[in-house]
């Protein structure tokens, strides 16, 4: 209320306060736009001229991603905004004949944004008069308000008659954006925009060219949806697409349409992403077999799991024996490091002790690729080794250790606890304490308190988070505490008090005494 006087005894109270507003802006603060355009609520044109040419300079200088947070941020009002009633207002006063179009324009898309439904409505009949503003009404066609909404929609259909290929190609991020969505008509959009995209050639190009990867996806989606034959158009874009996520997309459309890619294929043998890899594979098995059990034999060394697991079936089915366990024994010498993931995947318990000694290995790839497959084979045997390989110095040995040791469990809680107390670097304490929490109730509670106040900051703040969380859970599992454990966390509870607020404190005494 006291505010509330004050604005109202202070006129223009947003005018005089702009030149401050903008100076935020430009030091990095979107969330001054929100003030920067109360501007437009009272009556100095000056200002309203100087804060449409600020709009219309964010308007050019932001990305997709930062139009999207500022739509959301100029919603997000203060008690400030709200004492201004939007309702009251026409929205043709916000604009002054010192305005140039674009400024004029930008003033219209800020205002589509505002946090009241009656102005977005407002903005959404105008924009449709200028140019480049697709986006912002297709923005719209994921509001809140059924009547903004509706509006969005009309005028969108108004406006796509009108757009520019520019303004078409630059609308699709946003609808990108509203297909994900669950409110409004997004099919009827899509469909609308599919066939302004499938009906010029041209313009599909443009888009495919296009640096943002979601208006290259939105064509692909275009392409994969027609009928119309693109093919030409998908072998000339798959050459130069960067993205390998895209690569593949193109490829499973060419793949669906039953299309002759044998020549694509081989080249997608060599792609950096695994699952591409996997893909051409499997469409050589599907229409060459007999290119795909070469192929096949050539990629038994390859760096995925899962492409050399296709490539042994695939020669398996062709020449229905192989031996694959000679194959990765031959190329231990020459591909180290995949030849021991593979003795580890076709291999028995008898090959640990070929593995073995790679442990020791200078090269860490080939390490890794010992203990995993060490523990594939035997894990009854080498679970303690590799307890001790999170001493590594080696963080990436010490990830590895802690996957393998989460993954098949029957780990020594007292190893695990003694490595965590010798051990100096915080990346592995952290791994060791990880593994500790995945002890019994009781005993998850007792390490949580044993290393609670390490002065290691991110070891801290996990040790909190699953103090918290065992709290949480507390009743989700009925487990009897001993004598000794209930002396022991009363001990720690008592030590450690200075790291715990009091009342988690008072709750873990308390099912101390309820136990």
């Amino acid at each position: 209320m006291l505010f509330h006087k004050i604005f109202h005894k202070k006129q223009n109270f947003f005018s005089s306060s702009l030149d401050s507003h903008i100076q935020d802006f430009y030091a990095g603060d979107l969330r001054a736009l929100a003030k920067i355009f109360c501007v437009f609520a009272e009556n100095i044109s000056t200002q309203k001229l100087k804060a449409s040419q600020v709009l219309n300079e964010a308007l050019i200088s932001s990305s997709f991603d930062d139009m999207c947070k500022i739509d959301i941020q100029m919603r997000e009002t203060t008690s400030m905004e709200w004492n201004i009633d939007w309702k009251t207002l026409k929205i043709e006063n916000f604009i002054t004949k010192q305005m140039s179009k674009d400024e004029q324009r930008a003033v219209l898309i800020f205002s589509s944004f505002n946090p009241n439904g009656y102005i977005r409505e407002q903005a959404l009949k105008l924009l449709v008069f200028y140019e480049e503003t697709l986006p912002y009404l297709v923005l719209r066609l994921n509001d809140w308000v059924y009547n903004v909404r509706q509006t969005a929609l009309t005028m969108f259909s108004k406006r796509l008659v009108e757009a520019t290929d520019e303004e078409l190609i630059n609308t699709l991020p946003f609808l990108h954006k509203l297909q994900k969505s669950k409110r409004g008509d997004n099919f009827i959009i899509s469909s609308l925009m599919q066939d302004k995209f499938c009906a010029n050639e041209k313009l599909l190009e443009k888009g495919l060219a296009n640096s943002d990867i979601r208006t290259r996806k939105t064509c692909l989606s275009f392409i994969s949806n027609t009928s119309l034959p693109k093919t030409a158009l998908l072998l000339k874009h798959i050459k130069k697409e960067s993205d390998p996520f895209v690569r593949r997309m193109i490829f499973q459309i060419l793949f669906k349409e039953n299309i002759k890619i044998e020549e694509l294929s081989k080249q997608f043998l060599k792609d950096k992403y695994p699952a591409n890899r996997l893909l051409a594979l499997q469409y050589l098995y599907d229409y060459n077999i007999d290119l795909a059990f070469i192929k096949a034999y050539q990629m038994l060394l390859d760096r995925n799991l899962q492409v050399r697991i296709l490539s042994r079936e695939i020669i398996k089915t062709i020449k229905r024996t192989d031996n694959f366990h000679q194959f990765y024994l031959e190329n231990l010498s020459s591909n180290t490091t995949i030849a021991v993931y593979g003795l580890g995947e076709v291999g028995c318990k008898e090959d640990c002790y070929i593995i073995e000694p790679y442990l020791k290995n200078s090269k860490i790839a080939v390490v890794r690729a010992a203990m995993i497959s060490l523990m594939h084979l035997d894990s009854e045997k080498y679970i303690t080794l590799i307890t001790e390989m999170l001493y590594s110095e080696h963080s990436s040995i010490v990830n590895t250790a802690f996957i393998l040791l989460k993954k098949y469990k029957d780990y020594d809680y007292k190893k695990i606890l003694k490595a965590y107390q010798e051990i100096d670097y915080e990346n592995a304490k952290i791994k060791c304490a990880l593994l500790l929490f995945q002890a019994s109730k009781w005993k998850t509670l007792l390490y949580i308190l044993t290393i609670i106040g390490s002065n290691y900051e991110k070891l801290e703040a996990i040790c909190q988070a699953q103090l918290s969380r065992w709290l949480l859970l507390y009743n989700n599992s009925f487990q009897s505490l001993s004598k000794k454990d209930s002396e022991e966390i009363k001990i720690l509870i008592n030590i450690k008090k200075p790291f715990l607020t009091s009342k988690i404190e008072k709750e873990l005494i308390f099912l101390l005494k309820n136990n």
